[in-house]
C-alpha cells in the first residue's frame, strides 16, 4: 500500500510540474473570473423579468442580443489572436467587460440595459477563443488535459459563485454586478503577472516544447475547404446542444420560481453542478481513459446524456427531477464540452488555430443566443412539459451531428488523429 501510494504521490507531482507556470497563474484568474460571471449569468433572465419588469420572451430577445454580440467578438477576437497574438486581444476584453458589468448595475433604464449587455456580451466573448488558443501555444504538450483544466478550474468558480449569487442578489442586484466587474479587473491582474512569467509568443514554448499532438493536418488538407465539413458538423451539434443547455439560464429558471421555490434553492442547482464536475474529474479521467478513448466517442456520449436529462424533467417537472437532471447533466457536459475545443484543435492548421478556436466558441455563443428566446417562447405559448421534451429532441439533433463529424473527420484524417 505504501508504495501504491508513494507511486500515485510520484505521477501526481511529475503531473503537476509539467503545467507552464504561466498555465498556473491564467488558472488562477480565471477562476477569480469564474466566481464574479457566476454571480450574474443564472440571473440574467430573473433580473430582466423581476427587476426591469419585462416579459420573458423580451429577456430571451435581450439575451439572444446579447449572445448574437458574443458571438461575434469569439469571431473577431480569434481572427486578432491569429494576427496580433493573444495578450492584446484578452486585455481589451476584459477591461471593456469589466466596464460593461459594472455600468450595467447604475441602470434601470431598459435601452441602456440592452446596449450595455450587448457590449458585455461582444467583450467578454473575445476573450474565450484567445484564450483557449494561447492555452494551446503555452502548453502544446497538454493536449486534451490542458482543456480539461480548464474546464475544471472554470467550473470550480461556478460553484462557488452560484452559492453565494442568489443571497447576493437578496440582498442588492448592484452588489452582484459590481463583483463581477471587480473580478474582471482581477482576471486583468493575473494574466499580465502570468504574461510576464512566460510571453504569449515564447518561442521556448511554442517551439522547443514537444508536442504529443500534431496539430497540422496533412497537406492535402491545408487549405479551410477540405476540412470544411467536420467543422460544420462540430459546430452544429455544438450550437444545438447549447440551444438546449441555455433552458436551465433561462425558462427553467423563472418556472421554479413559479413553482414556489425560492431563488437560493434555484442557484443550488449550479452549485451542484460546479461541485460535481470538480469532485468528479478524477472519476472522470479513469472513466475516459477506459472506456471513452476516442474524442468523437466523447462527444457522442456527452450529448445523449444531454437526451436523457431532459427526458427524466419532462416527466418529473419537480425540484427532486431538475436535482436528478442537472446531476445527469453535469456528467454530460463533463464529457462533452471539454471535448470541443481539444477537436477544434486537432482540426486546425496550426497558423490558424484562433480562428478555429472561433468558430468553435461562436456556435456555443449561438446556442446560447438561440436557446432563451426559443425557449422563452415555447414556454410562453405552450408551458414547460413542451419546452423540456422538444430539448430532449434538440439534443437528439446535436447527437446525429456528432456522429456526422465522426464520420467526415475519419475521411478528411485518415491517419486518424482526429477520431483516434
Amino acid at each position: 500500500m505504501l508504495n501504491s501510494t508513494t507511486e500515485l504521490g510520484s505521477r501526481v507531482l511529475n503531473w503537476t510540474s509539467s503545467v507552464p507556470p504561466a498555465i498556473w497563474i491564467l488558472f488562477a484568474g480565471g477562476l477569480l473570473n469564474s466566481i464574479g460571471n457566476a454571480f450574474l449569468w443564472p440571473l440574467n433572465s430573473l433580473y430582466i423579468h423581476g427587476v426591469l419588469g419585462k416579459s420573458l420572451t423580451t429577456a430571451g430577445i435581450v439575451l439572444m442580443f446579447m449572445n448574437g454580440a458574443g458571438m461575434l467578438g469569439n469571431l473577431i477576437g480569434g481572427a486578432l489572436f491569429d494576427r496580433i497574438g493573444g495578450k492584446r486581444v484578452i486585455l481589451l476584453g476584459l477591461l471593456g467587460a469589466a466596464g460593461s458589468v459594472t455600468a450595467l448595475g447604475f441602470t434601470k433604464y431598459f435601452p441602456f440595459y440592452v446596449a450595455l449587455i450587448v457590449l458585455l456580451g461582444f467583450m467578454q466573448n473575445m476573450v474565450w477563443p484567445s484564450f483557449h488558443a494561447l492555452i494551446g501555444e503555452l502548453w502544446p504538450s497538454g493536449g486534451r488535459r490542458a482543456f480539461n483544466m480548464f474546464y475544471v478550474v472554470n467550473n470550480l468558480g461556478v460553484a462557488i459563485g452560484t452559492a453565494l449569487g442568489g443571497f447576493l442578489a437578496e440582498i442588492s442586484f448592484l452588489l452582484v454586478f459590481l463583483l463581477n466587474g471587480f473580478s474582471y479587473l482581477l482576471y486583468t491582474g493575473f494574466f499580465l503577472y502570468g504574461m510576464k512569467r512566460t510571453g504569449p509568443r515564447d518561442a521556448s514554448v511554442t517551439e522547443n516544447t514537444p508536442s504529443s499532438v500534431d496539430r497540422s493536418p496533412p497537406a492535402a488538407f491545408q487549405s479551410l475547404p477540405s476540412i470544411t465539413i467536420p467543422v460544420i458538423f462540430l459546430a452544429a451539434g455544438i450550437l444545438i446542444a447549447w440551444t438546449a443547455y441555455s433552458q436551465w439560464v433561462g425558462p427553467l429558471a423563472v418556472y421554479t420560481l413559479q413553482a414556489g421555490y425560492p431563488l437560493s434553492s434555484y442557484s443550488f442547482l449550479w452549485t451542484l453542478n460546479g461541485i460535481l464536475i470538480v469532485a468528479g474529474q478524477p472519476l472522470l479521467a479513469v472513466f475516459l481513459n477506459r472506456f471513452l478513448r476516442k474524442l468523437t466517442s466523447q462527444l457522442l456520449i456527452g450529448a445523449l446524456l444531454y437526451v436523457a436529462t431532459f427526458v427524466l424533467i419532462a416527466l418529473y417537472p419537480n425540484y427532486t427531477g431538475f436535482l436528478l437532471g442537472m446531476a445527469i447533466m453535469t456528467i454530460g457536459e463533463m464529457i462533452l464540452l471539454p471535448g470541443v475545443p481539444a477537436a477544434m484543435t486537432l482540426l486546425a492548421p496550426k497558423e490558424r488555430m484562433g480562428f478555429y478556436q472561433g468558430i468553435a466558441a461562436s456556435a456555443g455563443t449561438a446556442g446560447r443566443m438561440l436557446g432563451p428566446v426559443l425557449g422563452g417562447i415555447v414556454y410562453d405559448l405552450w408551458g414547460a412539459g413542451v419546452l423540456f421534451s422538444l430539448a430532449a429532441v434538440a439534443c437528439a439533433t446535436a447527437a446525429i451531428c456528432f456522429v456526422g463529424f465522426q464520420v467526415s473527420a475519419k475521411k478528411a484524417f485518415p491517419s486518424g488523429k482526429v477520431t483516434s
